[in-house]
């Protein structure tokens, strides 16, 4: 069903994606730049290796794993609200030690802490804010709903990675001041605006089943444990956008902070302009369909890295791997809140995240470990991935056309 422009504003005025969709464009803004310019920072100042750089990614990562996956049951019974104002404050005090320890320039093993303890908030806070959004949509307006989000993140994503650019070259220490006040700026955003009851979609029923958190339940769900499977193993080669290619921006086609700044800012401009275009172009399509589509156009853009330099080519590039994200984001999110239990939602995005979080953070380590190998002609590193990459799709195939998707009401 197609949303008309005035419906896709209602969706907005609604009060939990208005606040999340708020937030996600202040986190993004902000953290997009920390993302970018934290693993420069270790290359470049603290002269880490790429590979212990991608471990430090792996352990962020892997250690969010055991936390987010009991929060999923908090936020369903405790609701979402009071899981993200409590996630919130914790990691505004981390961000703040990590901002200190930047500036002094401190033993990197205690950033390496504050880092692997501030990635669990991370999740927790995004897989509560899709249960908001879930609760606040219906069955046919829930691919308008999360891209009105990824709009606003997408615009902060368009703004922070070029003004972060800008801030590196006077220091890098400002970037992490600035999305540790951002961080508070979103809690106070939250606890102010956020109604403590969220209502659920207007074709919803409640469950029925029973409140008991099953952090288990999930993953005895075979449609929601096939997509989860196949989507988590996907990220091997869509995890190549950030720390890899920042990489590979930088030693191969000679890149300064403030170019790979807009080029990441690029991205930001094509999905705020480009994902509700996309999202009417392919409003037939069934989401599965449009997650493997996306995953061929990331797969194809990350190919053509090798053959072709400079800037001009790496925007038109950039541009080509966005419009692979405008195909594959919101169907992923729409996938699982379809199969979810209506009150099992956070358990269900968040054993969604552990699922893709024990196969993501192997990303980076593949990446920076073929950097390493490759070292002498970085180009070399998209062929593996290429290889693996076209591998995965043809075999899913088959996988693909067991899951059964459904609207779990009742």
């Amino acid at each position: 069903m197609k949303q008309s422009g005035n419906d896709t504003i209602s969706i907005f005025r609604r009060n939990g994606i208005a606040v999340v969709a708020s937030n996600q464009f202040i986190r993004v803004f902000a953290r997009s730049q920390m993302w970018i310019f934290l693993p420069l920072y270790l290359l470049e100042i603290r002269h880490v290796p790429y590979i212990i750089i991608g471990l430090v990614v792996f352990l962020m990562a892997i250690s969010s794993l055991p936390l987010t996956l009991v929060a999923g049951g908090l936020i369903d019974k405790r609701g979402a609200r009071s899981v993200i104002i409590v996630s919130n404050i914790f990691l505004g005090l981390l961000l703040l030690s990590l901002t200190l320890l930047i500036f002094e320039n401190s033993n990197l093993y205690l950033i390496y802490m504050v880092l692997i303890l501030s990635e669990p908030l991370m999740n927790i806070i995004g897989a509560a804010d899709n249960v908001i959004v879930s609760d606040n949509s219906s069955v046919a307006e829930r691919n308008s709903a999360f891209s009105i989000v990824r709009i606003l993140q997408n615009l902060g994503f368009s703004l922070g990675p070029a003004i972060g650019g800008f801030i590196a070259g006077i220091g890098y220490g400002y970037i992490f001041l600035l999305t540790t006040v951002f961080s508070f700026s979103e809690l106070f955003i939250y606890a102010k605006f956020l109604k403590k009851q969220q209502k659920k979609g207007e074709s919803e029923k409640d469950d029925t089943v029973n409140m008991k958190p099953d952090i288990f339940k999930a993953f005895k769900d075979r449609p929601f444990f096939i997509v989860a499977i196949l989507i988590s193993l996907f990220y091997l080669i869509l995890g190549q956008w950030g720390t890899t290619l920042t990489f590979f921006w930088k030693g191969f086609d000679n890149m300064s902070d403030f170019d790979i700044g807009l080029l990441y800012s690029v991205n930001g401009v094509v999905v705020t302009l480009g994902q509700l275009p996309v999202n009417r172009l392919l409003s037939k399509m069934e989401d599965i369909t449009r997650i493997n589509l996306g995953y061929i156009v990331y797969l194809f853009s990350f190919s053509l890295l090798p053959f072709f330099r400079g800037f001009i080519f790496l925007v038109l590039d950039t541009i080509l791997i966005t419009m692979g994200e405008n195909i594959v984001s919101p169907s992923i999110n729409t996938v699982i809140s379809r199969i979810a239990p209506v009150n099992k939602r956070g358990q269900y995005f968040t054993s969604f995240q552990v699922l893709t979080g024990m196969v993501t953070p192997i990303a980076p380590v593949l990446g920076t470990f073929f950097l390493t190998v490759f070292s002498a002609d970085l180009g070399l590193i998209w062929y593996p991935f290429t290889i693996i990459g076209t591998i995965f799709f043809l075999s899913f195939i088959p996988l693909w056309k067991k899951v059964n998707m459904r609207e779990h009401n009742n």
